[in-house]
């Protein structure tokens, strides 16, 4: 009898990851140096979906001053507003990814890290625990009557305060240069580039000197 051809095979047994045992095994230094490039590259490509937001907000902000019957609405610039909001903290969560692989690496390498941007780990901590302080008046505090003993990440803060509204500029909520870490991004992707074009050429050479 013929088998089923839509009878399901059991993949318990099966890891998609697994590495065929014919390719050479990837240290922790090369996993290491990908995870950099790949935050490398997403700090770039944010960055330049923030800056494209910015660009898109102050001409329609412009256009919405004319008051014609084309001009952006209040709601056109709310919604570019969200959207900035949205970009910007994904800016400064690859941003800091892009920390922690990078002194990984360093540690592989038994490297001395880059010292950290402390606004941007300042920026993080409050971003990732904004859940949490009093929300009133779109400024975020650190509610009355807190335990004291704990860890606010407001507390970083000038005033212990962080002011949900978004800025006009390239200031990451009013605090830290996008370019500044656009930047950054864009020298770890040529230096990582630069390494596995020196790691291939070095193998050619060794290869054609067998």
């Amino acid at each position: 009898m013929d088998s089923n051809p839509f009878e399901e095979t059991s993949t318990d047994d099966i890891n998609p990851f697994a590495v065929p045992d014919d390719e050479p095994k990837a240290t922790a230094e090369e996993v290491a140096q990908h995870f950099v490039r790949i935050w490398a590259e997403a700090v770039i490509r944010a960055a330049d979906r923030a800056r494209a937001i910015r660009v898109k907000d102050a001409k329609d902000f412009r256009n919405a001053e004319r008051n014609e019957d084309w001009s952006p609405t209040d709601d056109d610039l709310y919604a570019n507003t969200r959207v900035q909001w949205a970009e910007d903290h994904t800016l400064v969560w690859s941003a800091h990814q892009l920390e922690l692989w990078r002194a990984r690496l360093a540690k592989e390498r038994v490297q001395e890290p880059q010292p950290d941007n402390e606004v941007l780990s300042r920026l993080r901590n409050v971003l990732e625990h904004l859940v949490d302080p009093d929300l009133e008046d779109w400024v975020a505090t650190i509610p009355e009557g807190a335990d004291r003993r704990r860890r606010w990440s407001l507390r970083s803060l000038p005033g212990e305060q962080f002011h949900l509204g978004m800025e006009s500029g390239g200031r990451l909520f009013g605090l830290l240069e996008s370019e500044d870490l656009n930047a950054v991004a864009m020298g770890v992707v040529k230096s990582v580039q630069d390494e596995l074009d020196e790691r291939e050429r070095d193998m050619v050479e060794a290869y054609l000197a067998d």
